[in-house]
């Protein structure tokens, strides 16, 4: 069973992403994001990222591209619905495409219990 980590923005739940990938030495998570009723993800982030002063690291309007640096107004809310805890997420994407999330600053404590099955895998590769 895959676990779902509701992601907000400004309060607003944008969508869900599971975590798919992890670096659990950098205490970082990432997956894409599967969006609930936004229609152009770019256009949501732009908007956003201009409004709140988050600085954009490319921007392809064309191309509906953009990558930020963390959002601090993006949030992930764990199963139990406490708040995922650490620097923060930053996103990257294109609307034709798909659009992920990397979290980081996840503690070695949370790694250990959150995304056990994640250090498990690492640990295997050594």
């Amino acid at each position: 069973m895959r676990i779902k980590y509701i992601l907000e923005l400004d309060g607003v739940k944008i969508g869900y992403t599971e975590f798919e990938y992890a670096d659990p030495p950098m205490g970082v998570v990432h997956g894409k994001i599967i969006f609930e009723e936004i229609d152009s993800p770019y256009d949501l982030f732009k908007n956003h990222c201009k409004k709140f002063n988050v600085e954009i690291t490319a921007d392809l309007p064309k191309d509906q591209l953009i990558a930020t640096y963390i959002i601090p107004q993006l949030k992930v809310f764990l199963q139990n619905g406490n708040q995922l805890q650490g620097w923060g997420g930053a996103i990257e994407g294109m609307d034709s495409d798909e659009f992920k999330i990397e979290f980081s600053g996840v503690s070695s404590e949370l790694m250990q219990t959150e995304f056990r099955h994640h250090l498990k895998k690492y640990n295997e590769q050594e």
